[in-house]
């Protein structure tokens, strides 16, 4: 898959991401294994600066979406591209997804 897009907008106290239905299919199709989310929401604290960790965030949402797909499976989508609702303003681009490795303890 050459890009995958994911629509997201502020309601509330959180933001939902959400998959568009087209995209959707496509990975369906490409992955018959994988079980996609169609939407995910992130409910952040009123006094948390949801700025400062915002477009780190979305490096997390992409696989959590995408469901069961392995590492070498989400690196097929070459680009991830994250679009703020309503005005459709491309706000961040993953490209070749790579995961960061996260340390158990210490």
């Amino acid at each position: 898959m050459d890009k995958l897009r994911i629509y997201y907008r502020f309601k509330g106290n959180g933001v939902i991401f959400i998959t568009s239905s087209g995209d959707y299919d496509k990975v369906k199709q490409r992955f018959p294994n994988a079980n996609p989310a169609k939407s995910i929401f992130v409910e952040y604290d009123r006094n948390t600066d949801f700025s400062n960790y915002h477009q780190q965030l979305e490096h997390y949402i992409f696989p959590v979406l995408m469901g069961s797909l392995s590492p070498a499976n989400l690196k097929e989508i070459k680009k991830v591209e994250f679009i703020l609702m309503p005005d459709e303003k491309l706000t961040y681009t993953i490209n070749n997804y790579e995961p960061e490795v996260q340390p158990v303890c210490g």
